[in-house]
């Protein structure tokens, strides 16, 4: 059932609008009727409403002046203007306010009084949703936020930290007087064998820095970063990748600069895990409002299908994670493969997408 509330202080005009939805065989509601803004305003506060038809002109109020003190009740509830010809300037300026329509009274009928009712409801409906999903987002992305500075802090101390004690720990095994030992072979054995430990020490927790937190990203950007991945990658897996990027690629959001850096870092996870490729190519390019990545491989490839139904595979090899991650940033993920053929993932993002949810915001 619709709980219509209709503030008119003109008992003919109420008497239309009563009688145009008695005409209405398709659908339950329930009428109030108010003269006075006054009287509207206390049935809102008391009551459940689902939308309000409103006369511009009453008694005690004119104008605009009514949408705004029904909103200071109740900020989100549909409301539609009734007006005369000569206010339908006032009209459209209530609906840039935020009222969902406006009807002139000479032109109302039955069946356009009832699509403008269940429009205006289904309207502020989709409107509240698309609010509740763009705070979800919001309240995600400050999830990862928080995580990203955690894993800079982390990465910062492993660098600052443990990596120097470590380096200043070879240094002074270096300085050790071997001639004053009794056994002068056998302590520089331990010594080399310490000394190689504590190498390999600092070789690791500089790549569990980089990995947590590149400070390349921070410092010069996403392409940079990316190099030394690419880097990174050969070295330790020895598979090649071969690196392109549009000139016209500059410095972009830090939060979707993150976000691609961590997609394309999981896709060459999954890569070296899964795909048993030996080459790999990597593609960025922009046009326009977009930004595109394409990552590809000539390894085995696999049933996405089967993938995607996979509950232990998590969505397939990470493409959860990848794109949850890609729809907090206004992105989307595609993966493309099949058995004997590679794999070849697609990321594409909307670089207006944070101003656009700010403006939808405000």
């Amino acid at each position: 059932m619709i709980k219509i509330l209709l503030i008119e202080d003109n008992p003919g005009d109420a008497r239309l609008i009563k009688e145009y939805l008695s005409d209405l065989k398709n659908i339950e509601y329930n009428l109030q009727i108010a003269d006075r803004l006054q009287k509207g305003l206390e049935i809102l506060e008391n009551e459940f409403i689902d939308v309000v038809l409103l006369d511009l002109k009453l008694p005690d109020s004119d104008g605009l002046t009514g949408v705004e003190q029904i909103f200071n009740i109740i900020p989100n509830i549909p409301i539609i203007i009734l007006t005369g010809l000569n206010d339908e300037t006032t009209a459209i300026n209530a609906v840039k306010m935020g009222a969902q329509d406006y009807l002139v009274k000479d032109k109302v009928e039955s069946e356009l009084l009832l699509r403008s009712i269940r429009y205006s409801i289904e309207r502020k409906r989709a409107e509240e949703d698309h609010q509740k999903l763009l705070e979800q987002r919001i309240r995600a992305l400050s999830i990862i936020e928080a995580q990203e500075n955690e894993r800079r802090r982390i990465s910062r101390e492993l660098h600052d930290g443990l990596g120097q004690l470590l380096s200043a720990a070879k240094l002074n095994f270096g300085m050790i007087d071997i001639m004053n030992s009794t056994n002068k072979e056998k302590t520089a054995d331990i010594i080399k064998q310490v000394d190689s430990i504590i190498s390999k020490a600092i070789v690791e927790a500089r790549r569990i820095a980089h990995d947590l937190r590149p400070t390349t990203l921070d410092d010069f950007g996403l392409i940079p970063a990316l190099r030394i991945l690419c880097q990174e990658f050969s070295k330790i897996t020895g598979i090649k990748v071969k690196f392109q990027v549009s000139p016209t690629l500059e410095r972009i959001d830090p939060k979707i600069e993150i976000a691609i850096y961590r997609i394309i870092q999981e896709s060459f996870n999954n890569i070296s895990k899964y795909a048993e490729a030996t080459d790999v190519s990597l593609d960025l390019y922009r046009s326009d409002e977009q930004v595109f990545v394409r990552v590809k491989d000539n390894g085995k490839g696999f049933d996405t299908d089967n993938i995607s139904k996979s509950k232990k595979a998590g969505g397939g090899f990470g493409l959860l994670n990848m794109k949850e991650r890609a729809e907090l940033v206004g992105g989307k993920v595609e993966i493309l493969s099949s058995p004997g053929n590679g794999t070849e993932l697609l990321l594409e993002i909307n670089l207006n997408f944070f101003s656009n949810s700010n403006n939808n915001h405000n």
